[in-house]
């Protein structure tokens, strides 16, 4: 069975990351950064693994199904 990801908040991905919201907000839209997932209306979070994936290696990160 697999483990079900956990959604992180903004806040804590600023927490992980170290980088400021701006930033997040820049590099998702350069597609550099994972996007957030719709949760409910007005919330949104970012999957654990894509966040973990990212930080392995951020300068060669690419969005699932980029080449």
């Amino acid at each position: 069975m697999r483990e079900l990801d956990k959604f992180l908040k903004e806040d804590e991905v600023l927490q992980i990351t170290s980088l400021s919201r701006a930033t997040i907000w820049r590099e998702i839209k350069a597609e550099r950064f994972p996007r957030p997932v719709p949760i409910s209306a007005g919330r949104v979070g970012w999957r654990s693994s894509m966040i973990a994936s990212w930080q392995q290696d951020p300068g060669n990160w690419k969005p699932q199904g980029a080449a």
